[in-house]
């Protein structure tokens, strides 16, 4: 028994003692890595969220904004144009079909990022923006290491199926994060 464990373990220890303690240290044994430490049980400080946008993330549901208003944290709200996807029309179509795509994608990402920008700060929060280049789950991996929670789409970087709640890429990005996690 860790002493992570300290206050509850003494706890259960005293109380169950007599009646099964070979059981009890067993269960303890067996199923530690699903007790909490007192260090887990601690709520984290949130004093900076990350919110990566595309053009996948369709909704954000009025929850959302409740939630995140709780915190008095700074918001990132991030839109990653796809960079692979602009280089595989330029090869495939043409230079032209190229910026004209990504004159579009970055009007659209400007729109939403804008919308959600107001609502955020009518909600009371600090809100800044950005929108570049990049790779969608790498850069926001890479993001999120400076921020103490991420809030994201479970649409964010592909359409949700049926068989498939989540998207390849919001699964990809949650193995690889230690931060409490938002989905909506």
């Amino acid at each position: 028994m860790g002493s992570g464990m300290g206050l509850y373990s003494s706890f259960i220890g005293r109380k169950f003692k007599h009646i099964a303690e070979k059981k009890y240290e067993d269960i303890i044994k067996h199923y530690k890595e699903f007790l909490l430490t007192e260090e887990e049980r601690k709520v984290p400080e949130i004093r900076s969220i990350l919110m990566p946008l595309d053009r996948y993330v369709k909704d954000v549901p009025m929850e959302l904004y409740e939630t995140i208003s709780a915190y008095e944290a700074g918001v990132l709200l991030v839109y990653i144009l796809d960079s692979q996807v602009f280089e595989l029309v330029r090869q495939t179509l043409s230079l032209e079909a190229s910026e004209e795509f990504r004159r579009r994608e970055e009007v659209m990402g400007e729109v939403l990022l804008n919308n959600l920008a107001k609502k955020l700060e009518s909600c009371g929060l600090r809100v800044q923006r950005r929108i570049f280049f990049g790779n969608k789950s790498d850069d926001v991996i890479k993001l999120a290491e400076n921020y103490n929670m991420l809030a994201i789409s479970k649409n964010y970087g592909a359409e949700i199926t049926k068989t498939s709640p989540l998207s390849p890429l919001v699964l990809k990005i949650l193995q690889h994060l230690e931060i409490p996690v938002i989905i909506y």
